[in-house]
């Protein structure tokens, strides 16, 4: 009632989209090793691939506690070997630059506001980046996401201080959130079929014979690079979902 300003005695809720999970994640194999040697991944923050493109409710469960316990025991063992000891100064360079990237923002005097551009980033993906998709759409909404990160590089924060500070947070969250849209977006265009929740209306049917692949992205200055590997069938061949 304060929020919304309706009264659900007289009135009808309002509902939207929301998001609670993300199909895919970072790329890693069962022993949650990631293509950086050293760097383990697990949890919703992974991609094992064992569940293929549904989303089903206990896939967190086996995502976490099975492959959380497999990926935290296989990063102790690697830190504890010899291999482990030979990067001793990565920690302290990777804090350096994180320090860098935190101060320039924190002493960036543009004119931008990071809620904002959330805003305008929300509306993108929900208007033209749903699940019911096509080539137009993307390509608009790809070179909407460009612009939303040029206006990035001018952003202001309200608050520069180093404690608590929210402000500093959300914007360090937005900024991965406009490059994990755009890795979003590209795959969507490349992949001309529909699978799972990706739904091309241009290209309403599943394709295996060419699309049977995961796709993987990688971040580069100048935007997502895509590449892809292949499925490894197991027991049961994939099929077209009937019903």
């Amino acid at each position: 009632m304060e929020f919304a300003g309706v009264d659900p005695v007289a009135d009808l809720i309002p509902i939207q989209p929301g998001q609670h999970y993300t199909m895919g994640g970072i790329d890693c194999n069962t022993e949650g090793e990631t293509a950086v040697k050293g760097f383990y991944a697990a949890g919703e923050a992974a991609c094992v691939s064992v569940h293929g493109a549904n989303r089903l409710g206990g896939n967190s469960l086996l995502d976490t506690i099975v492959f959380g316990a497999i990926a935290g025991s296989n990063a102790v063992r690697y830190i504890q070997g010899e291999s482990g000891k030979k990067g001793e100064t990565a920690l302290s360079d990777a804090l350096s630059r994180a320090g860098q990237r935190i101060d320039a923002i924190c002493k960036s005097d543009g004119n931008e506001v990071p809620a904002d551009i959330k805003v305008a980033l929300n509306k993108v993906m929900d208007n033209k980046v749903g699940i019911f998709r096509d080539a137009s759409q993307l390509k608009e909404a790809i070179a909407e996401i460009k612009v939303l990160q040029d206006r990035y590089k001018r952003i202001k924060l309200n608050y520069t201080g180093k404690r608590a500070n929210l402000s500093l947070e959300w914007a360090l969250e937005l900024k991965g959130s406009l490059d994990v849209a755009e890795a979003v977006i590209a795959g969507a265009l490349a992949r001309e079929e529909s699978r799972g929740s990706h739904f091309r209306t241009d290209f309403p049917k599943r394709d295996d014979a060419v699309w049977l692949k995961h796709t993987v992205a990688y971040f580069t200055p100048e935007g997502s690079r895509l590449d892809y590997k292949p499925v490894h069938i197991g027991p049961f061949e994939p099929k077209e979902r009937r019903y």
